[in-house]
């Protein structure tokens, strides 16, 4: 797998938090909303140092993107899942 291969999804999931986020913010919960946007920055700015240099840490970085999208749409289930977390 290429880095750009193992790039993109985190990329992705970083795209999908920072639109959640504003939804969230949207539905006066600010403090997810505020976790949701820190982690999607933070994840932008270091997808492809991930994807280059640690593969382990990456997976978990995703995988914690992944729970809080889920923990997103448990608390606002009126929003389509869309095609991330299909």
């Amino acid at each position: 797998m290429t880095i750009s291969e193992r790039q993109a999804p985190i990329e992705l999931l970083a795209t999908a938090l920072q639109r959640n986020a504003k939804l969230a913010v949207d539905e006066g919960d600010d403090a997810l909303g505020m976790v949701l946007h820190s982690v999607s920055t933070a994840m932008m700015s270091t997808a492809n140092e991930l994807a280059e240099q640690d593969t382990n840490l990456a997976g978990s970085v995703v995988l914690r993107a992944l729970g809080l999208l889920t923990a997103f749409h448990c608390r606002h289930p009126h929003y389509p899942v869309g095609p991330v977390l299909h």
